[in-house]
């Protein structure tokens, strides 16, 4: 058995919206204790069971491991220079029409060996469980044809197994449109052969892109509404450019969340609210493409979960670090520190409806972090660097370093 002593527990079973540190709901001096892959104690560390293994945490922070609930992280190629491109005054779109944007990482990622996108997967992976995550959602949407969806799907999981960072499979099967075929066949072929054949090879998630220049609504509707039937947990890129009514559909359809939502309408926040569908705020994203990022405060106040994901991907989001998605959730979105780490543990697990993890209570799964600092506050405060001392997944310790001096 694997006890954790002497730690500041962050038990996140408190209400999202309390002031201070009230989100974390901690036990001071505490313990948790693992037996294989579950929590089976969490309290005062005088009360801890018989330990085979210990690690004192002395007096940090310990907290549920954290999940990434949106993330884009199986590709290839370099989009630096579309970047380069937008801060010079380019547009997104106009990039896109120029054959860059998605369809770019499209033919890159297609191009790339099966060996070349499992080997950078995994190396995200690896860092992203050295910040602190131990559970990531991963979107396909670069293949653009059902063998290579498939693929995608496929890899994400090996990347997974060999980074040690559980990966939640998600198909995006409406990303874009493939340069080969017209819309119409694309979308009979993603409904029709990729969706049942992503549901049968592990596919746990289903989204769509739905926005002006990607996907209507009507379309978005006939894609999700296929996959719930297949069993699959629906997810919407939501609201991110304009009032699409992206949000009112996810709510519709009781997705499980809806991602970005910068112009989310109170009419799909309050839609939100009775369909249970959390909202996940991408700041790092918004402010990569120099947009405005979502507030927080419209869905907190309305009663709606607020999760936080990087969108880790190579156009408009390439940052990996935690600590600036923290910093990022608020400053921009203000969320105060406790809220943002309660959004990227049982926010996220609400987002991707798991419910084993994202809070510390007996028989849930032993995903833990021990941070270097006793005060949630410094996470998003000394943003840039990955204050993570040891990761345990599944009641194993994937990652440990040396304390060291903040």
């Amino acid at each position: 058995m694997l006890v954790i002593r002497n730690a500041r527990v962050a038990c996140m079973t408190s209400a999202q919206a309390l002031a201070g540190d009230g989100p974390l709901a901690l036990i001071e001096d505490g313990a948790v204790a693992c037996d294989a892959e579950r929590i089976v104690y969490i309290g005062a560390s005088a009360k801890a069971p018989a330990a085979s293994e210990t690690i004192d945490a002395e007096g940090a922070l310990l907290t549920p491991g954290l999940i990434d609930p949106h993330t884009h992280l199986v590709f290839a190629g370099d989009r630096a220079q579309e970047h380069a491109q937008r801060l010079a005054g380019t547009s997104y779109l106009e990039i896109a029409r120029q054959g860059g944007g998605i369809r770019g990482t499209v033919r890159a990622t297609r191009a790339a060996s099966d060996e070349e996108l499992l080997k950078s997967a995994t190396a995200r992976l690896r860092r992203m469980l050295a910040s602190g995550v131990t559970t990531a959602e991963v979107k396909t949407g670069y293949g653009l044809s059902v063998q290579q969806e498939l693929r995608m799907l496929r890899l994400a999981v090996q990347a997974g197994t060999a980074s040690g960072c559980e990966v939640i499979p998600t198909l995006l099967g409406l990303h874009a449109i493939p340069e080969e075929l017209s819309r119409e066949e694309w979308l009979a072929q993603v409904c029709n052969q990729l969706l049942p054949a992503a549901a049968a090879a592990g596919a746990r998630g289903c989204d769509a892109f739905c926005e002006q220049g990607a996907f209507t609504p009507a379309e978005c509707r006939t894609f999700l509404q296929a996959g719930i039937s297949l069993g699959l947990t629906a997810h919407l890129h939501a609201d991110q450019l304009s009032d699409s009514g992206g949000a009112r559909l996810a709510a519709e359809l009781g997705c499980a969340s809806a991602d970005h939502l910068e112009r989310a309408s109170a009419e799909g926040i309050a839609a939100m609210v009775r369909s249970g569908t959390a909202a996940v705020l991408l700041p790092l994203a918004a402010w990569f493409l120099r947009e405005t990022p979502a507030r927080a405060a419209p869905f907190l106040e309305a009663g709606v979960t607020v999760a936080l994901a990087s969108n880790l991907n190579p156009g408009s989001q390439r940052i990996e670090s935690v600590s600036m998605l923290l910093a990022a959730g608020c400053l921009f979105s203000g969320l105060t520190p406790a809220q943002a780490l309660w959004a990227c543990t049982a926010g996220t697990a609400k987002a991707l409806r798991l419910d084993d993890r994202g809070i510390l209570k007996a028989g849930n799964r032993a995903d833990l972090v021990v941070f270097d600092t006793r005060d949630a506050a410094h996470l998003p405060y000394h943003a840039g660097v990955e204050h993570a001392r040891v990761v345990i997944s599944a009641g194993k310790v994937v990652y440990q370093r040396e304390r060291c001096c903040l």
